[in-house]
């Protein structure tokens, strides 16, 4: 544009130049011509042959006048419609004179100063107005001492606007220079809008996770984000000097954060014409030496240079062998599971299945390819399931249901083959739906067979309880005649007695209720497992209740050299309980201990409350218990081995540990082989609650059955 408007300029001033010199020629030639022919006249007749010349100088004085005429015409012409060219265009332009001042304007500079050409001229309107006029000036002089184009840009406020100017002065041949001044104002916005979106997106990289890194054509890295500078461990201030794309090489290779490489150099050239010839993005990964792997992708830049983007993708990588490895056993798993496993999605398709569920439901490899419907599955097992005809289509409505729905549930198909299959629905996160199958046959025969023989177990236990009960109430009888016959042989009743024939009948008594009190051991177990077994509960004080125990207890540790101790605070206070069946308790934990304790020993027995129980403890210094029989000591029937002195038939301990549970507590066993011996009752402050009368009739008719 400046090109054509100084052109044009030129043109005009030539045009003009070219004007004037014909004026000057066609006054010089008519001056020639006046005086020629002054001289004709002067010379008159002296000379035809100059009259002729002159004549004939005249005529072509004429001729080329006419020929200058023509060529002014076409000239002025030209000038004026170069001129109005120059007005229309929309660019101020203007000429300055051999001393720099404003000689002419066109239309769009006038418009632009608000003034007429006359005005213009007389105020010398400057474009800008204000301080730029001095800049302006000195514009003028610079290009006018130089002899050459000089520009300036500047603000100006036309039409109450404030616009950018590109202002140019250019020096013209002959003298004069020309001035034009293009409007940036738009490119001025289009460059500060361009700004504001180079900067946010700049920003938007600059906070961006991903490292990202640009070049410029020459590859000079002109952009890192903070990420890059993290995964790379890069210092700013070198990133500060744009250094180019294989200095930052060099760079990573010092810190060894590139890949190891034999030839490094050849791996940088070659790297540098694949990023040079490069046209598609091109992605790939970098194995460092730390063990990190990184993802990069090159990718060409619209505006030239290159785009490149990082990635550690190093948990990524282990996450997904993890993943995959996880999938393989997982997939394994299922598959030596002796349970069938089938995943049904919510659009009813098989998802996913092992090996036992084909083989429960008898289907071939080929029938569950391609994600068969569950109700494709449900039609090939009709005579299986055993539906009659009219009722399954309603069936295979719900069974179809059930699997497309992520519920729970559970249930059981009894097949027409004598197989039972138990299923369980679970549903998935995704709205599919796990099912296993188990086939449970044997299982539900073996618990036949263990419910009746569990059966059969309990009838010969009660048998065998209702036996010994009858027996030992058919027992008492007897035993009460002998024992009380034996007693009056020993009290001489019916004469005297020999010393040995008394020791018999002592033996007979003690021997009988040793028998009487093994009897009634026996008819109060027969009783608790009964049932009918009932508590008189009444608040007993457990001092009073040690007391006793101690009083019956002392004579026969008298007679075995032992010493009976009782540990029991005066304030211990009550307990609800039974105090007959209590004391029978302790008692035969008491005479278990002086039993099995040898002379010189000593049984202590000890109460305390403790977390709102009440401990009841008998603790001897006797021959203990080893660790293999501790566990079946309170059997019924059961001896601990190798105690030593005497046999009993070992249900003493048997019938504390049921009295002890009557009262809604329990037993605790600590014993050492040559140590001792602690049994302890543990009972609750608060018993169990009685039973009702109705239940109690209930228990007593059924223990009577």
């Amino acid at each position: 544009m400046n090109s054509l408007l100084i052109g044009l300029t030129a043109a005009s001033i030539l045009l003009s130049g070219a004007a004037i010199i014909y004026a000057l020629s066609q006054r010089r030639a008519r001056d020639d011509a006046e005086a020629a022919l002054s001289d004709a006249e002067q010379a008159g007749e002296e000379s035809a042959a100059a009259l002729e010349a002159a004549q004939a100088a005249q005529g072509k004085l004429e001729s080329e006048r006419d020929r200058l005429s023509t060529s002014l015409s076409e000239a002025e012409d030209k000038a004026q419609r170069y001129r109005a060219a120059i007005d229309r265009l929309p660019l101020p332009i203007w000429v300055r004179d051999e001393t720099l001042s404003l000689a002419d304007f066109n239309s769009a500079h006038l418009a632009a100063v608000g003034m007429s050409a006359e005005d213009a001229r007389t105020q010398q309107a400057e474009l800008p107005e204000g301080s730029g006029r001095l800049k302006l000036k000195n514009l003028a002089a610079r290009a006018h001492q130089e002899g050459a184009v000089q520009s300036l840009r500047v603000h100006a406020v036309t039409n109450g606007e404030r616009r950018l100017f590109e202002i140019s002065e250019c020096p013209l041949p002959g003298g004069g220079q020309l001035g034009i001044a293009r409007d940036l104002t738009e490119l001025e916005e289009r460059s500060a809008e361009l700004k504001r979106h180079v900067d946010a997106h700049r920003e938007v990289l600059e906070n961006l996770d991903v490292a990202i890194a640009m070049t410029d054509p020459e590859l000079r890295l002109v952009f890192a984000n903070a990420a890059y500078m993290r995964l790379w461990d890069i210092d700013e201030g070198f990133l500060a000097t744009q250094p180019m794309l294989t200095e930052v090489w060099d760079y990573l290779r010092e810190r060894r954060r590139l890949p190891e490489q034999a030839d490094f150099a050849e791996y940088r050239r070659q790297n540098l014409r694949n990023i040079q010839n490069l046209i598609e993005p091109k992605e790939e990964l970098l194995h460092l030496p730390d063990g990190s792997t990184i993802r990069t992708t090159t990718t060409p830049h619209p505006l030239g240079g290159m785009l490149f983007t990082f990635e550690d993708v190093t948990d990524l990588l282990y996450l997904e062998r993890t993943y995959n490895t996880l999938v393989a056993v997982q997939s394994e798993t299922l598959d030596k599971l002796y349970e069938g496993v089938a995943v049904f999605g919510a659009d009813g398709r098989l998802k996913l299945h092992n090996p036992p569920y084909r083989e429960i439901w008898g289907f071939g490899p080929q029938a569950l390819e391609g994600e068969p419907h569950v109700r494709q599955l449900i039609d090939g097992n009709q005579a299986l399931l055993g539906v009659p005809d009219d009722r399954w289509e309603d069936y295979r409505t719900r069974l179809v249901a059930g699997a497309s729905e992520a519920k729970e549930g559970r249930g059981r198909f009894d097949l027409t083959d004598g197989r039972a299959i138990e299923w369980t629905q679970v549903p998935l996160p995704d709205g599919a739906s796990l099912f296993t199958y188990v086939d449970i046959s044997d299982t539900i025969q073996v618990e036949r067979a263990l419910r009746e023989r569990n059966e059969a177990l309990e009838t010969a236990d009660r048998l065998k309880s209702e036996f010994i009960a009858n027996i030992s109430y058919e027992l008492r009888t007897p035993l009460n005649a002998i024992t009380g016959f034996a007693e009056i042989l020993g009290n001489e009743y019916y004469g005297t007695l020999s010393d040995r024939q008394k020791e018999y009948a002592d033996a007979i008594v003690k021997s009988s209720d040793q028998l009487m009190a093994l009897i009634n051991d026996i008819l109060d177990l027969a009783s608790i497992e009964a049932g009918y077994l009932q508590l008189e509960m009444e608040s007993v004080d457990v001092a009073e209740l040690m007391a006793s125990t101690q009083m019956l207890a002392a004579e026969r540790a008298r007679s075995r050299q032992l010493a009976l101790a009782i540990d029991c605070p005066k304030d211990i206070g009550c307990i609800t309980c039974d105090e007959r069946r209590l004391r029978q308790a302790l008692f035969n934990l008491v005479s278990n201990a002086l039993k099995y304790t040898p002379p010189g020993g000593q049984v202590t027995v000890c109460a305390w409350r403790e977390n709102g129980t009440l401990h009841l403890t008998v603790r001897d210094t006797g021959i203990g218990i080893p660790e293999e029989d501790q566990a079946r000591v309170f059997g019924r029937f059961e001896r601990a081995g190798g105690r030593g002195q005497g046999h009993g038939a070992g249900l003493g301990l048997s019938l504390v540990k049921s009295l002890i549970e009557l009262h809604g507590g329990h037993i605790e066993l600590a014993s050492h082989p040559g140590e001792g011996t602690e049994v302890s009752c543990v009972l609750p402050e608060q018993p169990p609650a009685a039973l009702g009368d109705e239940e109690k009739d209930g228990d007593a008719a059924a223990a009577s059955a």
